[in-house]
């Protein structure tokens, strides 16, 4: 739990620094601020977050849900962008998800966030919409991608 500070931050400045060409200010907003700490918290504990550090400093993290194949946060500080800090990220969740048995794995994507899942092999699905605070949608793609299929080289 000690990194529950740096994760909220690069949460929030992963969403400020990258989110701007698809959503509103006030959807950003919304979003970096949730879900509130507290959520934060019980995903910590629930053993599903992991960190990409440099130096004891959180670079990203991420967040796979061993229950359901589900790939639910893949978070990186602007400034890590291009080092393969969310190509690693993503690796660590498909091989939690290997080693739970799942065949596919599945996310939601923001939409600046669509290009750089296709670049290792999720394949867009149907939009949805989040709903945040004040009555704002967050419109994401869903996306499933098959274990069998190559991890790809963005990054």
């Amino acid at each position: 739990m000690e990194d529950r500070h740096a994760i909220l931050r690069v949460h929030a400045q992963a969403i400020r620094g990258s989110a701007s060409a698809n959503y509103t200010p006030a959807q950003i907003e919304a979003w970096a601020l949730f879900p509130p700490p507290q959520g934060h918290e019980a995903a910590l504990r629930s053993g599903g977050v992991f960190v990409a550090e440099e130096n004891g400093v959180i670079l990203g993290y991420g967040q796979f849900d061993a229950n359901t194949g589900e790939v639910e946060a893949t978070y990186v500080l602007p400034q890590a962008h291009g080092r393969g800090v969310g190509r690693a990220l993503l690796a660590e969740a498909e091989s939690r998800a290997r080693r739970a048995g799942f065949e596919s794995i599945f996310l939601s994507a923001s939409l600046n966030a669509v290009r750089f899942y296709e670049g290792f092999g999720f394949e867009p699905q149907v939009k949805r919409f989040y709903e945040l605070p004040g009555g704002l949608h967050l419109e994401c793609m869903f996306m499933i991608k098959r274990l069998d299929s190559p991890a790809g080289n963005a990054g």
